[in-house]
């Protein structure tokens, strides 16, 4: 099943409203559930989950997780809609806090999505076929393309541990980008 924005929006909506937990949580999306209730990607897009990367406090993360369970079951998602298999990774541009987007507050859940910088940063590291779908889609200009290029840099540090492979692979995307090819 895929969901489309007014669905992703209810899910969360739901989320945030049987969530139990003693205080508010903060949670950061990335990926297509991200540009999509942003706007940053194209109304007609749809996505399979929503990617958490982030769960502020993190100890909140297993109270979202059993909620998103009983979301699923009510409103017929699977299992895994609210993922948080993109959070042991440390992937985010430098400075993405600054940028990211205030995308909704549903009761307890302050939903916040990454910026269109480090949303095109972070599509280009993806390198799947819908993540360069979606980087034509967004039209990136020289200045964004540098930013990815310092972004892609920056993940070759030994602390980062990104996988260098997939980094090599962006890279020659990016370098498809920067030339105007854009269909890489």
């Amino acid at each position: 099943m895929t969901m489309a924005r007014d669905l992703i929006l209810k899910a969360l909506a739901r989320l945030g409203a049987c969530v139990e937990w003693e205080g508010p949580i903060e949670v950061l999306l990335i990926g297509g559930a991200a540009g999509i209730i942003t706007g940053q990607l194209s109304s007609d897009r749809t996505t399979g989950d929503c990617d958490v990367i982030s769960y502020s406090p993190p100890e909140a993360m297993q109270a979202a997780e059993t909620a998103a369970t009983q979301v699923a079951g009510e409103l017929g998602l699977p299992l895994g809609w609210l993922s948080s298999e993109a959070r042991q990774l440390d992937i985010l541009p430098d400075g993405w806090r600054r940028r990211r987007r205030h995308a909704g507050t549903f009761g307890k859940l302050c939903v916040y999505a990454i910026g269109r910088r480090d949303l095109l940063a972070t599509k280009f590291y993806a390198n799947r076929p819908e993540d360069r779908e979606d980087i034509r889609a967004m039209q990136p200009t020289a200045a964004e393309l540098r930013f990815v290029r310092t972004y892609l840099t920056m993940l070759r540090v030994p602390s980062r541990q990104a996988n260098l492979d997939q980094v090599d692979a962006a890279t020659k995307t990016l370098a498809a980008f920067e030339v105007g090819l854009g269909h890489a």
